[in-house]
């Protein structure tokens, strides 16, 4: 067996044939000219109908190729002992797109029994492979079939059947096509894992607040491996750096899938494992949506640069503050935030987690409630008073005003309970209806996933830093109503019983709202208009089914926002300030990070 050639002869060898392919070229332009291409498929005389062997070339002059009964017959050298490299059959110069899928077909047979090594391959060093499969030849003609999403894009790619290291034999080919495929969301990593993430918040009862840290961690790490494999776009924390040997025999490609997958599924069981969640039925169904044309190699390495993405975002996220838990100090006087439904104040020290993009919690902090000095001053402003009354009168459980369509929306934007996907679920399942009927393929949603979970983390810091660590920590409408009334009013929202509920920390600022700001930032910022319709969905049992339209992102933001007040748990201002603070996160998430 010869050595392996090194990169150097490698250059010389495609150098080689190029010229081979340009001789080629100008050759047909004395000839009659090859069947072009069907529509969508980017190899030329691929049925050979027109009798014509041109554009495919051969590597050795002792290869020979011919058109007969319409099929390229091609008589290979003898290569016994040589790299199957040795003898080549191709076709130069296609465009391929990073992340675009392909299906690579063709009729094939031999004389005798044989193996044929078939490829798509970058035209230059290091020569890297987008699809790479073996096939076995018999005098029986079968239709070969492999689809693969191309790991890199190349407007010169080439189309390689390699027949070294055997007998002479001779090989029929034909109806040989390479077309680009739809894009198929159920096919989709990025979709896929998010899906994973969703079922996790309804199996484990997450606070918003986690749940939104740990969606960006997951996020970053598929983002920043799916930068990682194809070199497109400017990675969150790491760009995994790929390799290769510099020999023909080893230039297979990370498999994109396999990357996003490991860097997933390695994610998720660090950050969830322990709290009794395996991802190994996950991951199974995951490499089950491969595309068929991915090898071995191709998924090992795609498993190394997914575990590096993994590894390098979960140790970044180590001493975030995340883990903070000294217990919250109530103020104790009137204004101030007082337990409800009997539970302790949930994640009071938020506010101070390292964001993900921002420079502080308190980046984009705004002023407090009706601009009051403190909790006196506070309870003695008009605008206080005036809107303490407006929840009154439409956030009750038996509210006259509350219109049968504000009592939906209250339940429709809830998701605050336990079996529910929550606040920061509901916005994912809305970016992923909005990416599905945009068409998104992998790269797009890597990077609008990536950029809608970073901002839904710091969102969650910055209103939290706005909930706990500003001069007032609101009470909620019950508690306010209740100091002014006595006992007897109860919110519209409710358990799964039809308890009456309302979420365990302050009011100001809205933490639905500050989420539902910053997504419609970002996604205006993705898709450069407001102006994209579409059905959103819930998770809310007392929402059962429901589907509310959307007009644009800011008709979902600023009706999630007021959504709280008619469910009785957030005054205006909550919502009014939430979604202002929101807007600013989404904003600076996008000019600032996962730049294109």
């Amino acid at each position: 067996m010869s050595p392996p050639i090194n990169a150097r002869q490698l250059r010389g060898l495609l150098s080689m044939l190029l010229a081979v392919a340009l001789a080629s070229t100008l050759a047909a332009l004395v000839r009659p000219s090859p069947a072009a291409a069907a529509a969508g498929n980017l190899i030329l005389n691929g049925t050979f109908d027109s009798g014509s062997t041109q554009p495919w070339w051969t590597r050795l002059a002792s290869t020979s190729t011919t058109v007969n009964t319409g099929q390229l017959r091609v008589r290979t050298s003898s290569t016994v002992g040589k790299p199957v490299w040795e003898d080549l059959v191709g076709h130069f110069e296609f465009g391929v797109t990073a992340a675009q899928p392909y299906r690579l077909q063709f009729d094939a047979s031999a004389d005798v029994n044989r193996s044929v090594r078939v490829s798509v391959s970058q035209v230059d060093t290091p020569f890297t492979s987008a699809v790479d499969q073996s096939v076995a030849l018999t005098p029986t003609t079968r239709r070969f079939t492999f689809d693969f999403v191309s790991p890199f894009g190349d407007p010169k790619a080439v189309l390689l059947f390699h027949f070294g290291g055997q007998a002479a034999s001779t090989v029929r080919l034909d109806n040989i096509s390479l077309t680009p495929l739809a894009v198929d969301p159920a096919t989709d990593p990025i979709l896929y894992w998010n899906g994973v993430l969703l079922a996790t918040y309804r199996a484990l009862d997450l606070p918003p607040t986690t749940s939104s840290r740990e969606a960006a961690i997951l996020h970053a790490a598929m983002h920043d491996a799916a930068v990682s494999v194809t070199g497109v776009g400017n990675p969150y924390r790491v760009r995994v750096p790929v390799s290769y040997p510099g020999t023909m025999d080893n230039v297979v490609a990370p498999s994109l899938h396999a990357a996003i997958d490991r860097a997933a599924y390695d994610v998720l069981t660090a950050l969830y494992g322990g709290q009794g969640q395996s991802y190994s039925q996950a991951l199974a169904g995951a490499v089950a949506l491969r595309p068929s044309g991915v090898n071995a190699a191709e998924v090992a390495r795609g498993d190394t640069v997914g575990a590096a993405a993994a590894t390098a975002n979960l140790q970044a996220r180590a001493n975030d503050g995340s883990g903070n838990n000294t217990p919250y100090q109530l103020d104790g006087v009137p204004g101030s935030w007082r337990p409800t439904n009997g539970k302790a104040a949930v994640s009071p020290n938020w506010g101070l987690v390292t964001p993900f993009a921002l420079t502080s919690g308190r980046q984009f902090r705004p002023g407090p409630p009706a601009a009051a000095t403190g909790y006196a001053d506070l309870l003695t402003e008009t605008e206080y008073r005036a809107q303490v009354q407006e929840v009154r009168d439409y956030g009750g459980r038996t509210s006259a005003l509350r219109t049968a369509d504000q009592t939906q929306i209250a339940f429709f934007w809830a998701n605050d309970l336990g079996g529910t996907y929550k606040p920061p679920g509901q916005l994912f399942a809305h970016t992923r209806i909005v990416a599905e009927q945009r068409k998104l393929g992998i790269l797009s949603n890597a990077r609008l996933f990536g950029l809608v979970a970073l901002s839904l983390a710091d969102a969650a810091i910055a209103a939290w830093d706005a909930k706990y660590q500003t001069s007032i920590d609101l009470w909620r409408p019950v508690s306010a109503i209740e100091a002014a009334e006595g006992p007897g009013w109860q919110p519209l929202s409710q358990t799964r019983e039809g308890v009456p509920y309302t979420p365990a920390f302050p009011a100001y600022v809205s933490g639905h709202a500050t989420f539902a700001g910053a997504w419609s930032a970002v996604m205006k910022g993705f898709f450069g208009t407001d102006a994209i319709a579409f059905d959103a969905t819930t998770d809310d049992p007392h929402a059962v089914d429901v589907i509310r339209h959307m007009t644009g992102f800011d008709h979902a933001a600023e009706e999630n926002a007021l959504s709280r007040l008619y469910l009785g748990v957030h005054y205006r201002f909550d919502a009014e300030a939430g979604l202002a603070t929101g807007r600013s996160v989404g904003a600076y998430v996008v000019a600032n990070r996962l730049r294109p």
